[in-house]
């Protein structure tokens, strides 16, 4: 199922590129003047402002040969290089790891010191000296990884604002241009329905997934401190509601997404339609010349609302990717870090590093939850105008 989803999403992606191509080779003066004043109405200084946030930050990393304005990241075609992306991946990748290589060796080092004061606590007279000593470096490991898995959850809210904004600013632009094609039913349904889900999201992750992901963890953690006293299926079960929310709220949206967008996107070519052929057949010689240059109007705009589109989806995928890096060479520093160290300290220490590096891939997910969504959002939008262009 996810093989077909991910193929889907290609060949529409592809689909939208040839179509672009080829009406670009067929575009007269008439056309490129529409596009001039259509460009004008998908500039957006919040856009820009953004745009050129991602390029100070992330500028090294992205195949980019032309960054005046976001919507002209998909003119050329560098974006879509897969060597060039394979690279600036790579290199992002392990620059992460360089710059988080500290906490790495901090979670190496007192781990093995705390195997080393283990070794030696029946050697000192006073044990007590050594089981402070143990529990001290215990506490500075449960720091460390308690502002690691806050690090992680502040790239996750981050990068939920940054998508959040983006769609905020782009939707109405968009909305209003497929307004004007016709798409009333469409625009008349998504436009609250992505709106709110766009609002929510931020909400449903920051205060329902994390603190849920957060307690798990530190349950899991408690439990191997103390034996006695365990909590593990609590644990389980709160790490288990955070999911099934996900998998809900996801579902949800994805569902009425295709569903719904299917039906208005049938409405409107209809309704277009008929009131092309009522015009065209009522209303002697004007009307047949009204509709064909409305025709040729929307046509030639056809290319601007799917590269808008396209870059906007491009844009999605450049704020999600970066975070997803972060998080990920986080967690996977601490699943590495016990690893590692298993062999020689196997105990409360280790299990607590793998617990945390575990329920920070956790917020991962949920920040690939939202991506998804938003990328789905848009690729509906697109196919939709197409499929009611289609119709008429």
């Amino acid at each position: 199922m996810n093989k077909f989803i991910i193929s889907f999403v290609v060949v529409v992606i592809v689909i939208i590129g040839w179509n672009g191509s080829i009406t670009h080779a067929e575009e007269t003066p008439e056309d490129e003047q529409l596009q001039e004043e259509l460009n004008e109405l998908f500039e957006s200084e919040d856009l820009e402002r953004q745009w050129q946030g991602l390029l100070n930050e992330y500028r090294d990393f992205m195949p980019l040969d032309q960054t005046d304005s976001w919507r002209d990241i998909i003119s050329d075609g560098s974006i879509f290089s897969p060597s060039d992306w394979l690279s600036g991946i790579t290199a992002f990748f392990l620059n992460e790891w360089v710059v988080n290589g500290k906490t790495l060796g901090m979670l190496i080092f007192l781990t093995l010191l705390s195997v080393f004061l283990k070794v030696l606590i029946h050697s000192f007279e006073n044990q007590s000296v050594a089981k402070v000593s143990y529990l001290v470096i215990f506490g500075v490991l449960m720091t460390i990884a308690v502002a690691s898995f806050h690090q992680a959850v502040t790239y996750t809210v981050d990068a939920i604002e940054a998508m959040s904004h983006f769609m905020l600013s782009l939707l109405p632009l968009f909305l209003s241009v497929m307004a004007a094609f016709g798409n009333i039913a469409t625009v008349a349904f998504f436009n609250p329905f992505i709106l709110f889900f766009t609002q929510v999201s931020g909400f449903f992750v920051s205060a329902i997934i994390v603190p849920l992901f957060f307690l798990s963890a530190i349950l899991h953690i408690a439990s191997e401190i103390n034996e006695e006293y365990n909590v593990s299926q609590l644990a389980n079960l709160l790490r288990q509601v955070a999911f099934i929310l996900m998998g809900g709220f996801l579902t949800i949206f994805l569902t009425v997404m295709s569903l719904q967008g299917a039906n208005t996107a049938v409405a409107d070519g209809v309704a277009v339609r008929a009131a092309k052929f009522v015009t065209s057949n009522f209303i002697p010689v004007v009307g047949r010349m009204f509709t064909e240059a409305t025709d040729t109007v929307l046509s030639a705009s056809l290319l601007i609302k799917n590269g808008v589109g396209l870059a906007g989806i491009v844009v999605i995928l450049i704020i999600t990717l970066f975070p997803v890096l972060k998080v990920l060479v986080l967690g996977l520093i601490f699943r590495v870090s016990a690893a590692l160290l298993q062999p020689v300290a196997d105990g409360p220490i280790v299990n607590m590093i793998d617990w945390m590096g575990k329920h920070i891939l956790y917020i991962m997910l949920a920040l690939l939850m939202v991506s998804i969504m938003f990328f789905f959002a848009l690729v509906m939008l697109v196919i939709i105008g197409n499929m009611s262009l289609m119709i008429r």
